[in-house]
């Protein structure tokens, strides 16, 4: 029996499996991506509002919690991404 491969020999393009292959592959980095940012995003959240309840430097404070705020609307493509 012979094996499938990933591309079609008689066109020399990929075949809907490796282009199937590939879409899913991207959409489970998109969810990982966008979970690891919301992550990110609840640590800067915690560590500004520790920052406001402590009584420390309240810009700093801000900042943190601004950051969160950002990081938070890119994951979810509420801002333009950061590359270029």
């Amino acid at each position: 029996m012979a094996r499938e491969t990933d591309t079609d020999t008689e066109s020399g393009g990929e075949t809907e499996h490796a282009v199937a292959r590939s879409a899913v592959r991207d959409a489970i980095f998109d969810a990982i991506g966008t979970v690891v940012l919301l992550g990110f995003s609840l640590v800067f959240l915690f560590v500004g509002v520790r920052g406001l309840v402590v009584g420390s430097s309240l810009p700093l404070s801000a900042a943190f919690i601004a950051a969160s705020l950002l990081v938070a609307g890119a994951a979810l493509d509420l801002v333009p991404p950061f590359r270029g």
